[in-house]
């Protein structure tokens, strides 16, 4: 199924433009400009008849249509992104700085607190992540221009831990998405403007909700998509999509390890499509998984890891995700990474191909070509 056109309230308006021109003239050599935006209209000699020493002057009225195109843009999406366990200090995104300064907007799922050790109290968790403050100019030095927030780490080590995040990326010019002082802040919509087109994210966490049975939401700093807040979220998209030429959803769900999504995850995506959702980026499993179109909206269902120091094995085979968006639809490409010692390092040849083989084999009524561009195809995936 080819991409759905974008025809955002916004960018509807954007597009064309009707200009009338009325043009009076009693000389028969008097002829008017039509030239507007580099589109022009041949307009007839305005002309005069004499009958009987009695002059009609005609009036011509011509209708120019000026087309205004917004440029293509490419937006960039990777994944779970920490810089925990000293890969702070060990250039963490030096080898894949050229992809991810190149798309006009480069978003990566923060999976970690940042602040200063002796911020906050670790949650009674396996795993709890805080990295160090200066992570956040790492993120800006090396391309990337917004996180996401919403995700299982977020509280790891509780609320003030959360409010110094929030703190340090704003102080460092770091848009984000997913998590704030408040409910309202958590699911306020991010916007970006990139030349020209509004881009509009909203960010939220399926995992965990073990806590959320009773319908309370007594973790307000997080956007979660539990179930009972499930409609919550589609307020939040239906909000950003209101104000934007395109609407950005980026979500924490799936399970670890699982190169397949779960069937909730299409059921999410389908809800936040009817509330005017254009793109939605998942992550969480820690492993890629497959692409897909739900009613023509572009679904990752998982990004993956990208600098993440316990990246091993099946979770060290990853990939950053441009999408090119034009106002006639979006394309999308896939470079393939392997992530050596929690550094991403973009990688070609007969490696790149079989990451690429997995991805689609992985996805739904996709698959990739040599340049990673995503074809569509009438074979079934390992995933049904």
């Amino acid at each position: 199924m080819p991409a759905r056109l974008l025809t955002s309230p916004r960018l509807a308006a954007a597009v064309a433009v009707l200009v009338t021109i009325g043009a009076c003239s009693s000389s028969p050599s008097a002829e008017p400009d039509t030239t507007v935006a580099a589109t022009t209209t041949s307009a007839p000699a305005s002309s005069t008849t004499t009958v009987a020493a009695a002059t009609t002057t005609t009036t011509t009225t011509t209708t120019t249509t000026t087309t205004t195109t917004l440029p293509p843009i490419v937006l960039g999406f990777a994944g779970d992104t920490s810089f925990t366990y000293g890969l702070d200090a060990r250039d963490p995104l030096g080898d894949a700085a050229g992809l991810l300064s190149a798309p006009d907007l480069m978003l990566v799922n923060l999976e970690t607190t940042v602040a200063e050790p002796d911020v906050g109290t670790a949650a009674p968790k396996r795993y709890t992540f805080k990295s160090p403050p200066h992570s956040v100019q790492l993120l800006s030095d090396a391309g990337i221009d917004g996180v996401q927030l919403a995700n299982n780490h977020t509280l790891d080590f509780g609320t003030p831990a959360l409010l110094r995040t929030l703190e340090l990326l704003d102080e460092g010019d770091m848009p984000h998405a997913g998590a704030g002082a408040d409910q309202t802040a958590a699911y306020a919509p991010r916007f970006f403007d990139v030349d020209g087109w509004r881009i509009g994210v909203v960010a939220f966490s399926r995992v965990p909700c073990d806590w959320a049975s009773s319908g309370v939401n007594s973790r307000p700093e997080v956007a979660w998509t539990c179930e009972p807040f499930v409609p919550d979220t589609m307020a939040a998209v239906a909000e950003a999509a209101a104000d934007s030429d395109l609407t950005v959803v980026m979500v924490h769900w799936g399970i670890e390890l699982d190169h397949c999504p779960q069937p909730y995850q299409r059921a999410l995506a389908e809800a936040w499509v009817r509330s005017g959702a254009d793109l939605i980026i998942g992550g969480h499993p820690h492993v890629l998984q497959g692409v897909e179109q739900v009613d023509g909206v572009w679904l990752v269902n998982s990004t993956g890891n990208f600098a993440f120091p316990s990246a091993r094995a099946s979770s060290a085979v990853t990939a950053l995700f441009d999408f090119t968006v034009s106002t006639d639809g979006i394309s999308l490409q896939a470079h393939p990474i392997r992530i050596e010692s929690g550094r991403p390092v973009p990688v070609t040849g007969a490696d790149a191909a079989d990451i690429l083989a997995d991805l689609g084999s992985w996805s739904f009524g996709w698959t990739f070509d040599e340049n990673g561009t995503a074809v569509p195809t009438d074979e079934a995936g390992a995933c049904g």
